[in-house]
């Protein structure tokens, strides 16, 4: 049996999280199709190639724990990962946008320009194209 760990806190941010989405849907529910023709959705994430970022647990019996159900298994050095930030918009998706290294002001004047922009554009052919401000990075 597997199981993964974690701390009462992450539990209070995603019902914290839930109710903030909840409230929007709520807020939004009347409003007319061309709002969100307008809308423009981004999001980074950062991506692991192989492995697992997270701490997994296992129950085992004594003395099992180099057999193969008890094992989880790993690359070495941990595969890599990357950042990638993406944009959403009624007219489709934008550019992946590959961020190399820590996040300033270069790096996100580019990726606007190279990811976000184009969907703009392409938006501005429906009307007035409203983005989404982008969360912070923790």
């Amino acid at each position: 049996m597997v199981f993964m760990g974690g701390t009462t806190e992450e539990a209070t941010a995603v019902q914290k999280n839930i109710d903030t989405l909840l409230n929007f849907a709520k807020e939004h529910l009347d409003v007319p199709q061309r709002y969100w023709q307008k809308q423009l959705w981004t999001d980074e994430t950062n991506i692991v190639l192989f492995g697992k970022n997270t701490q997994h647990y296992v129950w085992r019996k004594k003395g099992t724990a180099q057999q193969h159900e008890n094992l989880i298994p790993t690359v070495k050095y941990g595969g890599g990962s990357f950042m990638g930030w993406v944009c959403v918009a009624a007219s489709g998706l934008g550019q992946l946008a590959i961020i190399d290294g820590k996040m300033n002001s270069q790096v996100y004047q580019g990726i606007l320009q190279e990811a976000i922009c184009p969907p703009i554009e392409a938006q501005q052919k429906l009307g007035d194209a409203t983005g989404q401000r982008p969360k912070t990075q923790k």
